[in-house]
């Protein structure tokens, strides 16, 4: 066990951060298929219902940098504290919200605690993992959340199917959500001191070193990620300069970029927008059948969470990124080919358990290169351009959809993640490397 845990309840905060996921997205999703149908009850403007759901990824993305300096600043623990309680507060306000503009604010403000509790819930993590488990660590979380995420929307629709009051799964996702907060101040201890910097003083973002990779591999990955560099440039304040791309390609961070907010993508794009309108629209299902595909996600998801977590631990990042990529992306090709509810069933669970491969693959390669003693503020970074996917992916590939129609956002997205293939290579070459040079100068470190 590694020295850093001696005296620390290390078991007790990783259970935790599983409960804590589970409860988080029980409530969220509980209430998450009603937000637009309340919304329509109080604006009955289908375009207005789509500002309520993508306004919450605005307000996750305005504070996620801001999140990080934060948790280095004043530690994991109280911030996230404060992260939860924000989001508490505005799902049971989502719930009473009087008119149409009061659920749009109440929305945005929920944003806002959900960005300062994911990326103290990620960080937190990075903190209490080892390069031996750190991958089953983040799956088991993931798989918790998936779990979540399939018993959240029973357990809301029976509850407004019971009270026939719509704003009832509001309110359990607040309950939820004092459940989370109930844990991070009892059960959770502050973990920022496992993540004290043991070496000089160093940049995320530093000069890069020609031991972590190969200039070749910088440079195709420059190409293949042209797009989500100039996307994640917004994110990161880059500021337009050229040297910034090379420095972030040599610590790992452009690559965890790139695997957020293609994962967010893949959510935002595809679960919660075409996928529904696809299955409805132009396959001709009933509505209850969406829910079946909705779920076939989760379980597909759930399984490659955990599996994924394990095949990361034993023999790489690469092991999940890279089937996980391509998998989606033939998944998306074939979805679009029009296939009948078998066939669409089980392509949401490849698209699911896909999705799970990339997230997991990439939280594993982000503990791997985040750096010590800014934790926070590279996990910041990160989630904002997963932020940044949730918020504008909907109009790029909406965009694309009507212009074009379905079958092509689905090719779209699909050549994304075929792109992100490539990148998974990359990341299972340098996060190794990363990491060992971290360790090393910790090791230096306390030699001198």
């Amino acid at each position: 066990m590694d020295d850093r845990f001696a005296g620390f309840p290390r078991r007790r905060v990783i259970w935790g951060q599983y409960f804590m996921s589970f409860s988080w997205s029980l409530g969220l999703w509980a209430a998450v298929p009603v937000v637009p149908i309340l919304s329509l009850q109080l604006n009955e403007n289908i375009a207005l219902a789509g500002l309520v759901v993508s306004i919450g990824g605005a307000g996750r993305f305005f504070v996620s940098y801001i999140t990080g300096a934060m948790l280095d600043r004043f530690g994991r623990r109280g911030v996230g504290a404060i992260g939860i309680f924000i989001r508490m507060v505005f799902s049971f306000l989502e719930g009473i919200s009087p008119t149409y503009f009061a659920l749009v604010a109440f929305r945005f403000g929920s944003g806002i605690g959900t960005s300062i509790w994911g990326t103290a819930h990620q960080t937190i993590t990075a903190d209490v993992s080892t390069a031996e488990d750190r991958g089953r660590i983040s799956g088991r979380k993931q798989g918790w959340a998936q779990f979540g995420a399939i018993v959240g929307p029973v357990v809301g629709g029976a509850a407004w199917a019971i009270t026939g009051d719509i704003r009832v799964p509001f309110f359990i996702n607040g309950f939820s959500k004092m459940a989370c907060l109930i844990v991070m101040l009892f059960i959770m201890v502050e973990t920022r001191h496992l993540s004290a910097r043991t070496a000089p003083a160093q940049a995320v973002s530093p000069e890069p070193a020609r031991t972590v990779t190969h200039p070749a591999m910088l440079r195709g990955a420059g190409y293949l990620s042209r797009f989500y560099i100039r996307v994640g440039m917004a994110a990161v304040r880059l500021g337009g300069a050229p040297s910034a791309i090379p420095s972030m390609a040599a610590t790992g961070l452009l690559y965890a970029l790139i695997g957020m907010f293609a994962v967010n993508l893949m959510r935002a794009t595809v679960q919660d927008l075409t996928l529904p309108v696809y299955v409805e629209d132009v396959l001709g299902l009933a509505k209850s059948h969406l829910g079946i595909v909705i779920a076939a996600m989760g379980v597909g998801g759930l399984v490659t969470s955990v599996a994924g977590g394990w095949a990361t631990d034993r023999w790489g990042v690469q092991t999940a990124l890279v089937p996980g990529a391509l998998a989606a992306a033939a998944g998306l090709a074939l979805t679009a080919q029009g296939p009948g509810l078998v066939g669409i069933v089980l392509l949401a669970a490849v698209l699911g358990g896909a999705a799970g491969l990339v997230m997991v693959g990439t939280q594993a390669f982000s503990i791997d290169v985040s750096p010590p003693g800014a934790r926070g503020r590279f996990f910041g970074q990160t989630h904002a351009a997963g932020h940044l996917a949730v918020f504008l992916g909907p109009f790029a590939v909406g965009g694309v959809a009507d212009i074009y129609g379905l079958e092509t956002a689905f090719y779209v997205i699909g050549a994304v993640f075929l792109l992100m293939a490539p990148v998974g290579v990359l990341m299972g070459i340098v996060g190794p490397r990363v990491r060992a040079r971290y360790e090393q100068e910790a090791a230096a470190a306390q030699v001198s």
